[in-house]
């Protein structure tokens, strides 16, 4: 929240039904959790994807915001009616809407007469999936997503690389859970779509030049974990979803908190040289290490964390799914996802090179820059420094996470 605060006050929005929005999205995400039936599910995800149509098009004076506005809303309209569709298909076919209901009546075979009901349940519930997968912009359906981050307030960013991912999947457990007797049906699907996300977001990670865009296909290959975890449908696995999940927002905080201050810093530094240019290109961290060892450090744990590299909590968190894939005997989604991960591993080490290594030739620009960056000591830069030892440290002591995780898991699959 102090990042979304920082970048809001930075940005210069100045309208203060932003926070209302906010909350009201927040209050979604509350209901959608607590939901135990697709029709409370639906209308809780619209009432989310509503704030979100409104804050993606919150900077009214600038037209990539209203691109991003529309896109948002005419491709997320697009599936709700998918969703729907799933959702009149159980309620066709079962006479309910109801998880518990649903996951009663599933237990038991259909008789010959009426076995063709339970393909429909399974189409319902791929149309459902599908929804989900497009609101954590899983591929093949991030089509949406890059774009609209990109032409969204920086704050309005912050809030969709966090938030629905973390609520979504848990709505998801849920309904993996309620569906459980025919899983084994569709299962094979998660595998692909994991595979897919992590292949997407790190070959178009390779090629980005801006910060921005970089974070947000690093997020895509990010999702492909989980997914490809939640195919197993083993109780262990639900625990390792959430012990990502949480790794995964600590680390967003930290790369979405440092992007927030540098693009404080350029601004400050278009003022400095009259320009208006506000993107952040990764050239703009050229031999920031001269400037601030202390900041270049901090990037170095967030993205080796990202990566998975140990002894960084990151390493844990794909490890821990690494091993529950091997578990559930799908030995080839688990090399896969190991050698993509290694490959994908170089765009962060180039990150590191420009650090560290790269000299810029607009050495002038940047020097302000890392000036302006590197006299930036207030109460984020205490916000840092908690979570980067809590990087380190769950990496050591890592039984409160999966006591947490666990918790959290048992919760869920409660119908």
């Amino acid at each position: 929240m102090v990042f979304i605060f920082k970048s809001f006050s930075i940005q210069t929005l100045n309208f203060f039904e932003f926070f209302i929005i906010l909350l009201f999205s927040i209050l979604s995400s509350f209901l959608l959790i607590s939901s135990y039936d697709l029709l409370s599910a639906y209308l809780s995800i619209e009432m989310q994807a509503l704030c979100f149509y409104i804050l993606a098009s919150f900077k009214r004076n600038s037209a990539f915001s209203t691109e991003a506005g529309l896109k948002y809303f005419i491709s997320g309209a697009f599936i709700s009616c998918i969703f729907l569709f799933g959702a009149s298909l159980i309620y066709g076919s079962l006479g309910t809407l109801n998880f518990n209901c649903i996951n009663l009546l599933l237990s038991f075979s259909f008789s010959n007469e009426f076995e063709n009901l339970n393909y429909f349940v399974i189409l319902g519930s791929l149309c459902i999936i599908s929804t989900l997968f497009f609101k954590i912009s899983a591929a093949p359906f991030h089509f949406w997503s890059p774009d609209v981050y990109e032409g969204s307030p920086l704050s309005s960013t912050i809030i969709f690389s966090i938030l629905p991912k973390i609520v979504i999947f848990s709505f998801l457990i849920r309904w993996v859970f309620s569906i459980s007797k025919t899983f084994f049906l569709i299962k094979e699907l998660f595998f692909i779509i994991g595979i897919l996300s992590v292949i997407i977001g790190a070959l178009f990670s390779l090629k980005q030049k801006k910060i921005k865009k970089l974070i947000i296909y690093s997020s895509i290959a990010q999702v492909g974990f989980p997914i490809s975890a939640l195919g197993s449908g083993s109780y262990s696995s639900y625990i390792f979803i959430y012990f990502f999940l949480i790794t995964y927002m600590l680390t967003s905080i930290l790369v979405w908190g440092h992007f927030t201050i540098m693009h404080k810093s350029q601004k400050s530094l278009n003022t400095f040289f009259n320009t208006s240019s506000i993107s952040l290109f990764l050239s703009s961290l050229s031999n920031l290490f001269g400037a601030n060892k202390i900041w270049s450090f901090s990037f170095v744990f967030i993205f080796f964390s990202i990566a998975g590299m140990p002894p960084l909590l990151g390493f844990l968190s794909k490890a821990f799914i690494i091993l529950g894939l091997i578990e559930s005997e799908q030995l080839f989604t688990a090399i896969f996802l190991v050698v993509i991960s290694a490959i994908s591993v170089f765009y962060y080490i180039r990150i590191i090179k420009i650090i560290f290594f790269e000299i810029s030739s607009l050495k002038r620009s940047n020097n302000k820059f890392m000036q302006l960056v590197s006299t930036t000591i207030d109460f984020e830069t205490l916000i840092f420094s908690i979570l980067l030892f809590l990087l380190l440290l769950l990496f050591i002591y890592p039984s409160f996470l999966l006591l947490l995780s666990e918790s959290i898991a048992i919760h869920l699959m409660e119908i």
